[in-house]
């Protein structure tokens, strides 16, 4: 008899403690929720951050449906996509970015999670609750700020000041080309910089896609085997910027296959070592001279 009111505040305990996970996803994202408190925990130690990030994402994955999807090894697909990464494979948190990314201008697109078509909006929610600082919605068809919109404001930028910027001369001329370019360079900057208020992301926090990396490590590690958790770190998980390889370039897509196939553990255990060799040569006392 004792047993079941000792089973109830259990589930009670179990269902509070989740509410209050999915309202911090919610709030934050997966991403904040295990990177806090991460440069805390030594480097050295391979016991405490295992264990907690294993008990976060073990109530991640009850809250967060694309969490599930992932740790259960789903599969997603867009066949609307021509390149083959991006067109199916296993659900991971840079798939689904990549496909968010490339369908912003066809919102419409069939998409297909788990063999089960999902609508696009549906899972950009989902994939929110697990990735920050995201930009992800439709385009509209009227904005202003695509690039063959940007360079047609530009020419024509440049066709009124140089126009004027001739008309002005002494003598009079039809057109003034060294004030046309400098006009045509200064709409095309002033557009692309206020395309990038209008709907970039926040170019001050952590890239969506370094940060889909980072959280596909943690859900792969604790696939495959949790114990190895302590090597999901900010500092292990490598990086680059759009400007030394482009987010259609080779290193992040073989990065997020290395991930997803677990060849990347060798790679943060290399790395791992690398940083306790460094910090262990910065402990040591130097000799003193002879």
């Amino acid at each position: 008899m004792s047993a079941a009111p000792a089973d109830n505040l259990e589930m009670l305990d179990r269902t509070m403690r989740l509410a209050n996970v999915r309202h911090e996803l919610e709030e934050k994202s997966f991403y904040y929720l295990a990177t806090a408190g991460e440069k805390e925990v030594p480097l050295a130690d391979t016991t405490a951050l295992a264990e907690s990030r294993r008990r976060l994402i073990d109530d991640v994955v009850a809250t967060a449906p694309l969490a599930a999807h992932i740790v259960r090894g789903a599969r997603i697909a867009c066949p609307e996509i021509e390149d083959d990464f991006s067109q199916e494979g296993l659900t991971t948190c840079f798939r689904v970015h990549e496909i968010l990314r490339k369908t912003r201008g066809r919102p419409e697109a069939r998409i297909l999670l788990d063999e089960k078509p999902v609508a696009r909006r549906e899972l950009l929610a989902m994939y929110r609750l697990l990735t920050p600082n995201t930009n992800l919605e439709p385009l509209s068809p009227y904005t202003l700020y695509t690039l063959p919109r940007i360079l047609a404001t530009a020419l024509v930028g440049g066709v009124v000041i140089g126009g004027w910027a001739g008309h002005e001369q002494t003598p009079e001329s039809w057109m003034d080309f060294r004030a046309a370019c400098f006009g045509a360079g200064l709409v095309a900057a002033a557009m692309s910089l206020l395309g990038q208020f209008a709907w970039s992301r926040n170019l001050a926090r952590a890239a969506p896609w370094n940060v889909a990396l980072y959280n596909d490590v943690n859900f792969v590690l604790y696939q495959r085997d949790p114990k190895l958790l302590y090597l999901a770190r900010v500092e292990l998980v490598e990086r680059n910027h759009l400007i030394k390889g482009g987010l259609n370039g080779r290193r992040y897509h073989e990065r997020a296959h290395a991930i997803e196939t677990g060849a990347y553990v060798e790679v943060l255990k290399y790395r791992r070592q690398k940083l306790l060799e460094r910090g262990g040569a910065a402990a040591a006392p130097k000799a003193s001279p002879v």
